[in-house]
């Protein structure tokens, strides 16, 4: 970096005059004060590995590794008999001599199972190691130690787990071992700048060491954010019928006009005259009437569904809108709304689209972009069963640089053409003012892409879910007027 910084200034110094060089000089100073906004630096790179929030994928052992023993490879009868067979002759017990000091009573061979008059103390007086006379293996005559109190251990080195941080949520476990091969990997691959950041072996600034994260998480803390229940108007007391709400949600929610242009297509196509405020008003209390009904008749993924985030505009702010989209007949299963991206929100779409996790769950792979929120809430949401119901399946950036992206971007494709039509019903508000606006929306759009729009993946476009009661129904505001009295009843 000297030479090529020495390079430049020797290339000033040969194209400009002392004067021009003492006015570029006086330019220069601008820009480092400050006061020359429309001259921008280079974007320094971060390193590779510096503050990159990564999750392990490996759940932790909740056993120290000497208790998974590996049973015997072969019974000591079935030695002792293929012994006798080989040569003809009887192999009899350890013959001791007085002064022997025997193994004990209890002692047998990790290997074969042979009892402790087959095994010779290998060390002497010390006594804590065994010879077998079947199968001439060495074991351990008693394994004493300290009843641990760790609730986790590494699965790279055994180690057990030290508790990190502690968080309402979650409980961040670590693994302190500095020869875990896990860490030795990681330190190795850091780059001579990152190494020279390193001030101590703890720095906080890259994440080198085995971590497991542990939620405990109430069901409110899990909840997807759903419409308030209490709203401005109720809409079995108004003095229009459903049939003007049905024609509301149809311009509002189907064609995307904004509450001002509803208002103005309701009187100047039927001639109703609402306010504006009166739009949204309906609007809000129609997706708290249906969202408990949508919430119960969302489709279970089957297989493989994807799931991605996008954002929203609430007052000026960046809130974050997730979707989880099934691959087989394109339906959304989940969604949820939230002020950031990490785990917790990830975590609940989850729950709102599998349901609560179940052994007897049937398996499914969800594809994601590289967002870790993701990596997080599958390993929580896998947290506590004996096998994984749920894969996690990465697809990194727009191009194909590994073959798990290739497999799968087909699948990621579908979610993000969902995000397009959904950015296309949100793009007419030019921002939310309230996040209960947002998910009323959010709730209704749900409703209309799962069981009223015909979706063109399908030879003879039809929507994604199937509902009886819908099929004769021709018109949205007649769909949208039967909807709505399936919620209330």
């Amino acid at each position: 970096m000297k030479n090529s910084l020495l390079r430049i200034v020797k290339w000033f110094c040969r194209r400009l005059t002392f004067n021009e060089l003492s006015s570029a000089v006086v330019i220069f100073h601008e820009v480092l004060s400050g006061s020359r906004q429309d001259i921008k630096f280079k974007p320094e790179e971060p390193p590779p590995n510096y503050r990159q929030f990564r999750v392990d994928d490996v759940p932790p052992l909740t056993a120290p590794p000497e208790l998974f023993a590996k049973p015997p490879t072969k019974d000591w009868l079935e030695l002792k008999a293929d012994y006798k067979q080989r040569t003809g002759k009887e192999l009899h017990p350890v013959v001791r001599h007085d002064k022997s000091k025997a193994p004990l009573v209890g002692c047998t061979c990790e290997h074969c199972n042979a009892p402790s008059r087959y095994l010779y103390l290998n060390d002497g007086k010390k006594g804590s190691q065994v010879l077998c006379k079947i199968c001439g293996g060495l074991s351990v005559t008693h394994r004493t130690r300290r009843e641990s109190l760790a609730k986790y251990y590494c699965p790279h080195c055994g180690y057990a787990l030290s508790k990190w941080k502690e968080r309402p949520t979650e409980t961040i476990f670590k693994c302190p071992n500095v020869k875990c091969p896990h860490y030795k990997k990681a330190l190795s691959a850091l780059t001579p700048k990152e190494k020279a950041m390193r001030t101590n072996i703890y720095n906080p600034n890259f994440k080198l060491r085995y971590q497991f994260r542990e939620y405990h998480l109430s069901p409110a803390d899990i909840a997807p954010a759903r419409p308030e229940t209490q709203t401005k108007v109720d809409l079995s007391r108004i003095h229009n019928n459903y049939h003007v709400v049905g024609l509301v949600l149809s311009l509002f929610i189907n064609i995307g006009l904004s509450s001002r242009q509803t208002r103005d297509a309701l009187k100047g196509l039927f001639g109703i005259e609402l306010s504006h405020q009166t739009v949204i008003n309906y609007v809000n209390a129609a997706a708290a009437a249906i969202s408990p009904w949508l919430d119960k008749n969302l489709p279970v993924p089957r297989g493989i569904a994807a799931a991605d985030e996008t954002y929203v505009i609430v007052d000026n702010e960046w809130h974050y809108t997730w979707f989880i989209i099934d691959k087989f007949n394109r339906a959304v299963c989940g969604y949820n709304l939230s002020t950031h991206r990490d785990t917790v929100p990830a975590l609940a779409t989850l729950h709102n689209a599998y349901g609560p996790p179940s052994e007897k769950q049937r398996s499914s792979t969800l594809v994601a972009d590289g967002l870790s929120s993701y990596d997080a809430a599958v390993m929580a949401y896998n947290q506590g069963l004996e096998k994984p119901v749920l894969k996690r399946k990465t697809v990194i950036g727009l191009e194909n640089c590994d073959d798990e992206s290739r497999e799968f971007r087909p699948f990621k494709q579908i979610v993000e053409r969902l995000n397009r039509t959904y950015k296309f019903h949100t793009r007419p508000r030019a921002g939310f003012k309230s996040f209960d606006g947002a998910v009323s929306l959010t709730t209704l759009f749900v409703a209309f892409y799962n069981f009223m729009r015909p979706h063109s993946f399908w030879k003879k476009p039809h929507p994604p879910v199937f509902l009886e009661f819908l099929k004769d129904a021709q018109f949205f505001p007649k769909q949208w007027e039967l909807l709505l009295k399936e919620a209330f009843s």
